[in-house]
């Protein structure tokens, strides 16, 4: 097959090509304009000699779906992959408007805050692929993206495979650039993520010094130079350089993976620290931090009357006793149980289905948990921002994190840890000055009122208390539930944005935000949604729970109210899926039913669909046109339309879609309804 001539103007589906932008080995890209939508996008094709062999075309393939299930602001978005009617198949990708990292370095060395921040940009964008199973295997300077806001995009995880598939790589054959191959890739052995960590250490030394650390004059030479030399310090090139940063760099271009950073994150922590020391205060030149003292004016945080009873007159300094409040604070937490007057005692266990406030009551997200303290637990706290449909459990999750039991569970060290939980959902237009009162009042609670406030509700004010927490070794974290209340408020301008970048950058701050959709495309302006404050997000997308941890939402609370669910799983997993907020329903729709009675199950889901219905209706309002064909074919029970093969598979990402159907059998009668294709069926059974 000879791939035809591509030229400027022609149409490929409905994608036009306005100007061819490079060629590598593994393709040609093009930028073109996406007709349906009218943006710009980049397409990828496949080498025509490639597309005739069989295999690259499944490596092609394989290599899309990969990169396509990664979700980080830091790599390349993939929109879908395609084929021309002559058999050559495209990757669409997201059109990035800036320059390649190659072109920046191509000008000479790079200043070390800027190779550095980039560094971290790149290693976060890895961590966050390793940690899904994708190891890219071509890092390398053409394969970052630079936008004009200083925003990485690592592009083109053409190489990227999926660590539990069949490997496709052809025995005895190297895949990368032989300047970024690590040892092992030269030596055409198995390769993990650490090889992903040598390539990031070699663009860091190229950005630093303006060099590659091996060379030769002909591949092998370069290679065997991959294999056996040591670099040239990078106080060869840079002789101010940190010695702490050239220690970093060795250490990720350390010959043997397991003498390398063991993961992205390490690497990315040690870079933080290097960063932290170097970049600019966030109060003018030569102005002193607040003091804490006596004098109210220089007083960062005072301490209540009330809470001076617990040091019975000893000499303790200002940090030892917001040190010895945080641990009273989260002593005085008892074990989750019960609370007095709860569903369980009023006999229904599921009628809390919105913000489950009590870990006695909070099932399932165990990997979840885990994963987000992890990231909190770090060197220095992470940033992640919870993505999900409405219903699907974001804010319990949130609640979840703050309480304490939790923490002293997860948390080797709870009380160096200040969590504050704000619901923003009733905060939807509030001016900049009451978001940091609320800060405050959320900061006291915290507290149980032993901490009183007393700085202004502005930056500088919030800036002082913050610092105080960090002299003290304390840690702060911030849960914002429904942030987009704040992202979509055109009241909080690119200032706002700045400044709590600033704090995440130069304190112990950490934010973990809930919302609908990815936070940049619920900003009010483009201005904000280009903010740098959302590179130090990680996404995590909550989709539905795992099958055991549906049927332990069935089983554990009705058991514990004297009425077990559990035979009835089977009954509540078709008509609910696993939705745990649809799991309560149906749960609570049984519960409703004469005790001690053979289930209806025609009245249970004549109870559910009741309450069910207005919630079927606003997904179905807020699909596209893309999953409503989906969601209204698998309703009918047939296959979805090829091209809609994306939509699908973001919908089984959320859990619409669950093992090939819809995840409800009344959900998918609701769409056979709402699309006239039936009578309900509760007019014809």
């Amino acid at each position: 097959m000879v791939l035809k001539m591509i030229a400027p103007g022609q149409i490929i589906s409905h994608y036009k090509i306005l100007e061819k932008l490079g060629q590598g080995g593994m393709g040609v890209v093009y930028k073109a304009q996406d007709l349906k939508l009218d943006r710009f996008v980049a397409l990828k094709f496949l080498p025509p000699h490639l597309s005739e062999d069989v295999d690259a075309k499944q490596r092609f393939i394989q290599e899309a779906k990969a990169a396509s299930a990664l979700d980080h602001n830091n790599i390349g978005t993939i929109y879908e992959v395609d084929e021309t009617p002559d058999g050559q198949l495209f990757i669409v990708m997201a059109f990035y408007d800036g320059q390649t990292l190659k072109q920046q370095v191509a000008r000479g060395k790079l200043q070390v805050e800027k190779a550095i921040d980039f560094a971290i940009q790149i290693a976060r964008g890895l961590a966050n692929a390793h940690e899904q199973g994708i190891t890219h295997r071509d890092i390398k300077p053409a394969n970052v993206m630079l936008t004009k806001d200083g925003v990485v995009k690592i592009v083109d995880f053409g190489l990227a495979k999926l660590a539990n598939t069949v490997r496709l790589t052809k025995t005895g054959a190297t895949v990368g650039t032989p300047a970024y191959m690590s040892p092992e890739q030269a030596r055409c052995l198995e390769v993990d993520h650490r090889t992903d960590i040598w390539a990031l250490g070699v663009v860091l030394y190229e950005m630093l010094s303006g060099q590659l650390p091996f060379s030769g004059e002909y591949e092998l030479a370069l290679l065997q130079a991959i294999v056996y030399e040591d670099p040239k310090p990078l106080q060869t090139y840079l002789p101010t350089v940190p010695s702490k940063l050239e220690e970093i760099v060795r250490r990720a271009l350390a010959k043997a993976p397991d003498d390398r950073y063991q993961s992205a994150q390490a690497f990315l922590d040690d870079l933080r620290e290097i960063l932290e020391g170097r970049v600019l205060e966030i109060e003018p030149a030569g102005e002193k931090k607040a003091a804490v003292t006596n004098k109210p004016e220089h007083r960062a945080v005072n301490l209540s009357e009330a809470a001076r009873q617990f040091f019975h007159g000893k000499d303790l300094s200002y940090t030892e006793k917001l040190r010895f409040l945080t641990r009273q604070t989260l002593d005085l937490e008892e074990a989750a149980k019960p609370a007095a007057g709860s569903a369980v005692a009023a006999g229904n266990p599921y009628l809390n289905r919105l913000i489950i406030q009590n870990p006695f009551d909070f099932f399932g997200r165990g990997s979840e948990l885990a994963r987000i303290y992890e990231r909190i637990k770090a060197v220095r706290p992470q940033s992640i921002s919870l993505v999900g449909v409405r219903r699907i459990g974001k804010s319990s999750l949130l609640k979840a994190i703050h309480h304490p039991q939790n923490r002293r569970k997860y948390l080797p060290n709870p009380e160096e840890y200040v969590f504050v939980f704000m619901d923003l959902q009733a905060k939807r237009n509030v001016e900049p000055a009451e978001f940091f009162q609320y800060v405050y009042q959320e900061l006291q609670r915290e507290y149980r009122g032993r901490l009183e406030v007393n700085v202004a509700p502005d930056y500088d004010g919030l800036k002082k208390i913050v610092q105080t927490f960090q002299e003290a070794g304390l840690k702060l974290i911030f849960l914002w539930d429904e942030f987009e209340s704040v992202t979509r408020n055109q009241k909080f301008g690119p200032e706002f944005y700045a400044y709590f970048r600033a704090l995440a950058n130069n304190f112990n701050v950490a934010y973990l935000t809930s919302s609908a959709d990815q936070l940049q495309s619920l900003c009010h302006a483009k201005e904000i949604s280009d903010s740098p404050f959302f590179n130090i997000f990680t996404n995590l997308r909550l989709s539905v729970f795992k099958t055991d941890e549906a049927k332990l939402l069935i089983a554990e609370p009705s058991a514990r109210a004297g009425r077990p669910l559990a035979l009835y799983a089977d009954f509540v997993l078709d008509i609910a899926g696993c939705f745990p907020f649809f799991i309560q329903m149906a749960c609570s729709a049984l519960f409703s039913l004469p005790k001690n009675e053979k289930a209806d199950y025609r009245k249970a889901k004549e109870i559910f669909l009741e309450e069910a219905r207005p919630h079927f209706q606003e997904y179905w309002e807020k699909f596209d046109e893309s999953e409503k064909a989906v969601i209204a074919a698998l309703a009918k029970g047939k296959k979805p339309p090829r091209e809609h093969e994306f939509a699908k598979k973001d919908l089984a990402q959320v859990g619409f879609v669950q093992d090939g159907k819809l995840f409800s059998s009344l959900f998918a009668e609701f769409v056979r309804e709402a699309t006239g294709q039936t009578q309900p069926w509760w007019k014809v059974w």
